[in-house]
């Protein structure tokens, strides 16, 4: 025997469009307040645990570490890490940040003096040197029916600073700061008055 269901179709409101405009402008609010309370990202920064005198490596330092949201011009990390043997050229007193020109690499107290070297990128690894690099220097002579001569005048020199400057006639040049001290400023200096000079980058 069939029995016969019979269904009532249910009728669901449509909320209106106030509604729907209410509940957006709600969600909207939320994800505005979660926006404007978010944390603010911070990165480490070394600062000094109290006065610090010049002349004594980092590790040697009581540094502490501070939180901040803005790090530009200052020492990044929690520990001096690389930068363990670099020197505090200047005093600076208790909560005072590292700042990178106060510090000094050991290859610089070596060789405290600066020599500047303007090269063509093709003699010098295309221009592909950065400061905190070493570098080979190499002259070349040559003279009239004799083969050219290539001599190494110097081993892994510090470079303090590299710049590149672009030109279309020549391909750019590099421009360094060597950390050098007399004899090898005598040295270098002797061979760019006659002598093409190439560098090789060295240790990396």
């Amino acid at each position: 025997m069939a029995v016969g269901v019979h269904l009532r179709s249910l009728s669901i409101p449509r909320p209106d469009t106030r509604t729907l405009l209410g509940i957006g402008l709600a969600a909207l609010s939320v994800l505005l307040v979660l926006w404007m309370t978010r944390p603010v990202a911070t990165v480490p920064v070394l600062v000094a645990g109290s006065d610090l005198p010049a002349g004594t490596p980092l590790s040697e330092l009581d540094l502490t570490v501070r939180n901040t949201a803005d790090s530009g011009g200052l020492v990044v990390g929690d520990e001096p890490g690389e930068l363990s043997d670099w020197v505090l050229v200047a005093p600076i007193d208790a909560g005072e940040p590292l700042l990178p020109s106060l510090l000094r690499a050991p290859e610089v107290q070596a060789a405290p003096d600066l020599l500047a070297l303007k090269l063509d990128r093709a003699h010098a690894v295309l221009g592909r040197i950065d400061p905190g690099d070493r570098v080979d220097i190499y002259a070349s002579t040559s003279r009239p029916g004799e083969p050219a001569e290539t001599r190494l005048i110097a081993s892994s020199v510090f470079v303090v600073e590299a710049t590149i400057s672009d030109s279309t006639m020549n391909g750019g040049q590099i421009e360094l700061l060597l950390a050098v001290d007399d004899a090898l400023a005598a040295s270098i200096t002797s061979a760019m008055n006659g002598s093409d000079l190439d560098l090789v980058r060295v240790g990396g």
